[in-house]
């Protein structure tokens, strides 16, 4: 019983911090993207591989994507899925813009796997919540 208790006890704590989580990142005034990366060939990534995962406004067609949040981190001998959380600032959201979630692995500035679609985000807020990216192999 006193297991019972405890566990319970733990998930009701669990809950009200994601909660207040939630809660302050909507009064700060900060959105967020999150989702996992994935890719399909059979291969064991290295642990000194760098996954960057980046937020941008791609709405120009002309110019440069302007990147507004990036996260970067290295394997470490974690292997796929790997999952992401991009924080940006709402203030820097323009109505009428596209925003589009993009991710790349690389091993010693060699680039080996890549997404290959445009994947808007922000303006589609069914994807803003959960985005699942599949990367494609470079080269192919």
């Amino acid at each position: 019983m006193k297991k019972m208790f405890a566990l319970l006890s733990i998930l009701i704590a669990a809950l009200v911090i994601s909660a207040c989580t939630n809660l302050i990142t909507k009064e700060t005034g900060i959105g967020q993207v999150q989702g996992s990366l994935a890719y399909r060939e059979r291969i064991a990534l290295p642990d000194e591989a760098l996954i960057t995962v980046t937020l941008s406004d791609v709405s120009l067609m002309d110019a440069p994507a302007e990147v507004i949040s990036s996260q970067s981190y290295l394997a470490g001998g974690k292997q796929v899925p790997f999952s992401f959380m991009l924080q940006y600032m709402e203030e820097e959201i323009k109505p009428g813009h596209t925003y589009a979630v993009s991710a790349r692995i690389e091993l010693n500035g060699q680039l080996m796997f890549i997404t290959d679609t445009a994947n808007h985000v922000i303006t589609d807020p069914a994807k803003t919540i959960q985005l699942d990216l599949m990367l494609v192999k470079a080269g192919q």
